[in-house]
């Protein structure tokens, strides 16, 4: 208690002081036994000269109750100068951990990116030997935001869009600016994984094998779903679902999505499907997100996570809109309350959806 109240009447001191010299203060906290206290420095002009001794400093000496430790204030000039160091050294410090913590939602997301349309190109050169041609992304013109993002967050590569069909290439083929995408995804691939390795070969870097349990508001999973993922409506049980889905291989069938989304697990299935072009039968495991209770935390998921697949985002940012109308599809088709919800679903389904008439449910809403 006596500590605290001592602190009090130092700041208010320091207070009172600083605004009598009007000049700007620069504050670092010094700990004096168990309680940390400001050391102050001022930067005194010509006009301050004659409220300062011959010697142009003013001390002040702080006790711990419980500690002979002192804290002094002396010399302003050059306490002012260490003072002024140690501001510049926190700030650059604050600054490379908020730029650490960037730099790993972006490199976890770009690994989801490069596990759903990534693709690394390698040539065989000999028996043994594998050469890194490429790193490429292919996506869908429509989602053409998240290859200009790459691109502008990592200052290389390319986009060359097709000409004959709607789709844009991400690129990055120089030797030093692959090497630099292999050494930050390294030990956060976790599908394209034989590609990768031969990758690490490639550049000499040891491989780092990747958690499979994805953590909880793990953006990896934003760049799955920007990529394979599917935002869809199930009319018949009224909710707005989250689906993925892969080909089931010995990486796949290890990702466990349970801690991913909060108080959300995903529903895991297994099937066989067929190639429509090759003609031939695999088998798939799929992750899905289809309960009522768990759209809220769908939606909590991506607003801190977003997808930058703008049609996939929108449709989540609805979320919240469609919980409160969602009782309306109960009411009489000529109601109020089922246009409003008609309304809701058209919008949802319009939105950069040029195939949107061609939804199974369109013909049981209204249009009017």
């Amino acid at each position: 208690m006596l500590g605290t109240m001592f602190i009090g009447f130092y700041l208010l001191f320091s207070f009172i002081y600083l605004s009598k010299l009007d000049h700007p203060a620069l504050v670092q906290w010094t700990k004096a036994g168990e309680i940390l206290v400001p050391r102050v420095a001022w930067t005194l002009g010509p006009c301050h000269t004659g409220e300062l001794d011959a010697s142009r400093s003013f001390n002040l000496l702080l006790n711990s109750e419980n500690n002979k430790n002192t804290v002094s204030i002396d010399k302003f000039h050059r306490t002012n100068i260490q003072s002024a160091e140690n501001c510049k050294e926190f700030s650059e410090t604050i600054r490379q951990l908020s730029n650490l913590n960037k730099d790993s939602k972006f490199y976890n997301w770009f690994a989801g990116i490069i596990d759903g349309d990534g693709n690394f190109d390698i040539r065989k050169c000999s028996s043994n030997q594998y050469k890194l041609k490429a790193i490429r992304i292919k996506l869908h013109n429509r989602d053409v935001r998240i290859l200009t993002r790459i691109q502008n967050y990592l200052h290389i590569g390319r986009i060359r869009s097709d000409k004959n069909k709607p789709y844009s290439l991400y690129i990055v083929s120089n030797y030093e600016a692959m090497k630099l995408i292999v050494e930050q995804l390294n030990g956060l691939v976790r599908i394209k994984v034989p590609g990768f390795k031969k990758s690490c070969a490639y550049f000499n870097i040891d491989y780092i094998e990747p958690d499979y349990n994805i953590k909880s508001f793990d953006p990896y999973f934003s760049g799955l779903i920007d990529t394979d993922g599917s935002i869809v409506f199930n009319f018949s049980s009224n909710r707005i679902e989250c689906n993925l889905e892969f080909k089931y291989n010995e990486f796949t069938k290890k990702l466990n999505f349970d801690d991913t989304i909060p108080y959300y697990k995903p529903y895991i299935l297994l099937r066989k499907d067929k190639n429509k072009i090759r003609g031939n039968e695999y088998k798939s495991i799929a992750f899905k997100y289809q309960t009522v209770k768990g759209m809220i935390y769908l939606y909590e998921f991506f607003m801190k996570n977003r997808l930058y697949s703008d049609f996939k985002f929108y449709r989540v940012t609805k979320i919240k809109e469609f919980i409160v109308i969602r009782d309306y599809h109960n009411e009489p088709k000529s109601s109020l309350e089922f246009k409003i919800y008609s309304n809701f679903l058209l919008d949802w389904i319009q939105y950069r959806n040029p195939l949107w008439s061609k939804v199974p449910f369109i013909n049981k809403i209204r249009l009017d």
